[in-house]
């Protein structure tokens, strides 16, 4: 049996979130440590206001919830006589932890619907901020 030649990209679509999803997973690691020592000024610069903040004998602590819209698609495959549908759904919620109005920890709690992804949903919380470093504009003390 051969496959329709426009079935293929939906075959590998599956491949492309997930090696996109893995890629945004390493970033948020990558940013558990290169954003400690953040000043929260410059947090707040690039991360934006937080959802949630609480405060604790062990600093102060700002919360950031994202939900990501899922990536996906649905197509009739006429072989088949149905649909395929390919998505991905995640959330994250990330927490920095400030002593020091200064940046000491970060914190992920993520869920993801694909494999080698568990802290995708979480890169965009940290990737402004990550630039910002990069290009030196702010400097983590």
């Amino acid at each position: 049996m051969t496959l329709p030649p426009r079935l293929l990209p939906l075959l590998l679509l599956p491949l492309v979130l997930t090696t996109c999803s893995a890629r945004d997973s390493a970033t948020a690691e990558d940013g558990r440590e290169q954003l400690i020592g953040l000043r929260a000024d410059d947090l707040r610069l690039c991360a934006g206001v937080p959802n949630l903040t609480a405060q604790s004998a062990g600093g102060e602590f700002w919360t950031y919830d994202r939900t990501p819209p899922a990536a996906g698609v649905s197509a009739p495959v006429p072989v088949i006589g149905g649909s395929l549908s390919v998505s991905a759904g995640s959330s994250c919620r990330v927490t920095f932890q400030l002593v020091g109005n200064k940046v000491t920890r970060i914190g992920y709690s993520a869920s993801s619907d694909l494999p080698m992804s568990q802290n995708s949903a979480c890169a965009p919380v940290v990737q402004g901020c990550m630039r910002l470093v990069e290009r030196h504009e702010v400097t983590p003390e």
